[in-house]
């Protein structure tokens, strides 16, 4: 009888439970692109290499299989450095060096997946990454993944205040339907899947 009295406990901690990550470390929408040689490579290496970056700074490479690279490279709880040797590919390609990057001499795949590093090595601040993601934005306003990757961002600050505020983030860029769909629908629904368990804050 005992077990069953605690049964109804369990149910309710289980949303908990399944949003206790956040939003970067719990999308690994890449899932949806294993078909994708890079994105393999990308799962295995764990870390940035020549051909990957090479890929990443390729135009004509799609911007959600480069999305869906950096989401593969993933993250780590002690951090990463995968954006700052990607900056070393952006210097030999732009010119400077790559602690004093120009980001506005960057096209708005680089800063995409700059921006996209740099969370990735380090979702503890978002802060860092944010502008950057901003900046590809404003460059590429009608991509989703330019936007659902900014989302996922801010998501990740917006965790401190609330989660129906990090829902009314993702609500947003779901519905806008002036975006480019230009992610694979199954990569989007491991996205949505994840995002609309902070739904029921909303309340």
């Amino acid at each position: 009888m005992r077990l069953f009295r605690f049964a109804p406990v369990i149910l309710m901690i289980a949303p908990l439970v399944a949003r206790a990550d956040s939003p970067i470390t719990s999308t690994d929408f890449y899932e949806a692109y294993k078909d994708i040689a890079m994105v393999k490579e990308a799962g295995n290496a764990k870390t940035m290499t020549v051909k990957i970056a090479e890929f990443l700074i390729s135009p004509q490479n799609p911007i959600d299989q480069k999305a869906a690279v950096i989401n593969a490279l993933s993250w780590d709880i002690e951090g990463k450095k995968n954006a700052e040797l990607f900056k070393i590919h952006l210097a030999a390609k732009y010119g400077g060096e790559p602690t004093s990057l120009n980001l506005e001499k960057l096209n708005g795949d680089a800063l995409f997946c700059l921006g996209y590093l740099t969370i990735m090595d380090d979702y503890f601040s978002p802060d860092k990454a944010i502008p950057i993601l901003e900046m590809a934005r404003n460059k590429n306003p009608e991509s989703f993944t330019v936007a659902v990757v900014l989302m996922l961002a801010k998501a990740q600050k917006g965790m401190d205040s609330g989660f129906c505020g990090v829902w009314k983030l993702a609500s947003e860029v779901f519905s806008d339907r002036n975006l480019k769909q230009d992610m694979r629908p199954d990569a989007k629904k491991i996205i949505y899947d994840y995002m609309v368990l902070y739904k029921s804050d909303c309340q």
